[in-house]
């Protein structure tokens, strides 16, 4: 199995690398300002093939690449809907509209108060 990330040119504000996986090449273009892209290309690279290793020494080692391909997408996908609804989670308890809304009214109340005194 193959993951590997070539750089291989550069044009104007742009640069093409090649992305090899399971013994197919994929080009893709970056912008040279975005160096974090080139980055997260390698590191998803390095993860896609610690996902196939893992696969393909739990499973046979017959398994064909595009099962253990399957099954990387799918753990992929788990992972991505699991940081998704992390996410969310941190949203919803760090969410101060409530708060905000209780502290307007007493607020307002307390307003009434000190103006009718």
């Amino acid at each position: 199995m193959h993951c590997i990330i070539k750089r291989i040119a550069v044009k104007n504000n742009e640069f093409v690398i090649k992305l090899y996986v399971a013994d197919r090449e994929y080009k893709v273009s970056l912008k040279r300002d975005e160096g974090d892209e080139e980055s997260l290309m390698r590191k998803g690279t390095r993860r896609l093939k610690q996902y196939m290793t893992e696969y393909r020494n739990h499973f046979a080692k017959s398994t064909e690449e595009r099962d253990l391909l399957a099954m990387v997408a799918i753990q992929l996908a788990i992972d991505v809907v699991d940081l998704e609804e992390q996410i969310v989670s941190l949203e919803k308890r760090n969410d101060t509209r409530p708060f905000t809304q209780k502290i307007l009214q007493l607020t307002e109340k307390l307003d009434h108060y000190l103006a009718d005194k």
